[in-house]
């Protein structure tokens, strides 16, 4: 029971520090917005409430329930998975080459698993963070815990290639933060650092929904693996519509009943082709 207690209690003061962390985001980018749109950043945001409040509850959920258990399956998989004899090398390096290599090989990572996201199956799960149609930077946390788990898995697979848990978490830290950044509701392209980094707008284009350009722009941090993989698609702004086609369900426990319907009625198609088929 004592254990029990322990943990529930360790859970809450992650609750509260990440709801702390994320009311500094809130001011952080409310002023920013105020700064690059000040004529409409009031109404912008009203606008969004609607779609901010289904992340506020998937948000809270998640860090009460998803994050927990992720992080206990992070951690048992990264003590007990296989690992390479890579340790020394970031110690000889140093810190903040280490950092830019995790950020980097873990930026690699998530550009492959994204795309893998966008596929058929797995779709289904990871509409739930293009449904926003009002995309801010608090679009980040909408996301269903199946789509939470495959992101999960690009942690275990830097720990197995030997990086230090300092560095895994400096990773975490920038390639999130970041995240937050290019959904923010703000036009910038970055002008010469777009060749190398993300920029808002190239994401919000990753966003849209049944224009050309989405779909597109599959990493985080860097735009570099986009070029160099033919997915990279930026021609400025973009002004297109955003979310998904299909229909998502009502408030948040339709966001996460979703993918389940999804894959019920495909499994059921499936079934009634192979029954056809076999008439």
């Amino acid at each position: 029971m004592d254990g029990v207690t322990h943990f529930l209690a360790g859970d809450l003061r992650g609750l509260a520090a990440a709801l702390g962390a994320l009311a500094v985001c809130a001011v952080f980018f409310a002023a920013l917005a105020r700064v690059v749109k000040p004529a409409s950043w009031v109404a912008d945001a009203r606008t969004a409430a609607g779609e901010t409040r289904i992340n506020v509850i998937l948000s809270v959920v998640d860090q009460l329930t998803v994050t927990p258990a992720l992080g206990l399956a992070i951690a048992w998989a990264a003590s007990h998975g296989p690992k390479l004899a890579a340790a020394p090398i970031w110690d000889r390096i140093g810190h903040w080459p280490t950092i830019l290599a995790i950020v980097f090989v873990g930026d690699f990572l998530g550009y492959w698993r994204h795309r893998a996201q966008h596929s058929k199956w797995l779709w289904p799960a990871h509409a739930i963070h293009h449904s926003d149609t009002r995309l801010t930077w608090f679009s980040l946390e909408r996301m269903h815990p199946i789509d939470r788990l495959g992101s999960a898995l690009d942690t275990v697979v830097l720990a197995a290639l030997g990086f230090p848990f300092w560095a895994q978490a400096a990773n975490v830290f920038v390639r999130h933060y970041y995240g937050y950044l290019i959904h923010a509701d703000v036009p910038w392209t970055f002008g010469k650092a777009g060749l190398v980094l993300n920029t808002p707008a190239m994401h919000r284009w990753h966003h849209a929904r049944d224009v050309e350009g989405s779909g597109a722009n599959f990493a985080t941090v860097f735009s570099v693996f986009d070029r160099a993989f033919g997915t990279y698609h930026q021609p400025g702004p973009c002004g297109a519509p955003l979310g998904v086609r299909e229909a998502m369900g009502e408030g948040a426990l339709g966001q996460y009943l979703h993918p389940f319907k999804a894959w019920t009625a495909g499994l059921r198609r499936r079934r009634e082709r192979t029954a056809d088929a076999a008439a």
